[in-house]
């Protein structure tokens, strides 16, 4: 990938790898039964530029969504 990071090592850095560092991975960081229903969904590739957010849900609330245009 970029970086001397693997794909799937970019990507737990933006998830999983983040949550550890802060100390809340028992509740963030990887979808699971009993964690927070926090996540993203984007057009694209996460780790592409280009990709944009379509919702953001942040404890099962919707709290951000793309205007379809």
């Amino acid at each position: 990938f970029r970086a001397g990071l693997s794909r799937e090592d970019a990507l737990k850095c933006i998830t999983l790898y983040s949550a550890e560092h802060l100390g809340v991975e028992n509740r963030l960081g990887s979808i699971e039964e009993g964690k927070d229903a926090d996540m993203v969904l984007w057009n694209g590739d996460p780790l592409d530029y280009r990709s944009e957010v379509l919702v953001t849900i942040i404890n099962g609330e919707v709290v951000y969504k793309k205007e379809d245009r």
